[in-house]
């Protein structure tokens, strides 16, 4: 029990960071590309403000909470103990949070959502956010994910120039 309430420590710390970090990312997006329409039209720049403050709140559920602890952060008996079950309350996890939270490729470009610029920044962000953890940017990750990464071309040339805003 006791290894199991550290280990939701860790894993409430990587949330926060990860969170403070996709606000960071924010405010810099807002700073260096001033001249976009996202940050001029209000309700473009009100509604990724929005997103980016619920960023991956789904972690917190029920569907997705233990599973990715228990993933990312698993206690000695967890690790010594590890079958497909885990793997699988994972994937479904996984599966969950990019249903629930559209910033994420897989998700905005497989639905014909009004608002697309919406999730592409806010998917810069958590690129951003995960660069700032890992010292890498957005853009190389981008460029080393590519050909995994299935975006329509108006996405990748305003995500390049939001690239050329920030680097």
């Amino acid at each position: 029990m006791k290894d199991e309430i550290q280990k939701t420590r860790e894993y409430l710390d990587y949330l926060e960071n990860h969170y403070n970090n996709v606000q960071k990312a924010w405010s810099i997006l807002q700073d260096k590309c001033k001249h976009m329409n996202f940050i001029y039209d209000d309700f473009l720049h009100g509604t990724i403000d929005m997103e980016v403050k619920l960023h991956d709140i789904s972690k917190l559920s029920q569907e997705e909470f233990v599973q990715y602890r228990v993933k990312f952060f698993p206690t000695k008996e967890e690790k010594d103990n590890h079958h497909c079950l885990i793997d699988l309350a994972f994937d479904r996890a996984w599966k969950h949070h990019k249903k629930e939270n559209t910033h994420h490729w897989e998700n905005w470009t497989k639905k014909k959502i009004y608002h697309d610029v919406v999730y592409v920044v806010h998917n810069i962000c958590d690129w951003m956010a995960m660069g700032m953890k890992f010292n890498d940017t957005a853009k190389s990750y981008y460029e080393k994910n590519k050909s995994k990464i299935k975006i329509p071309k108006w996405s990748e040339k305003l995500m390049y120039e939001i690239f050329e805003c920030i680097y």
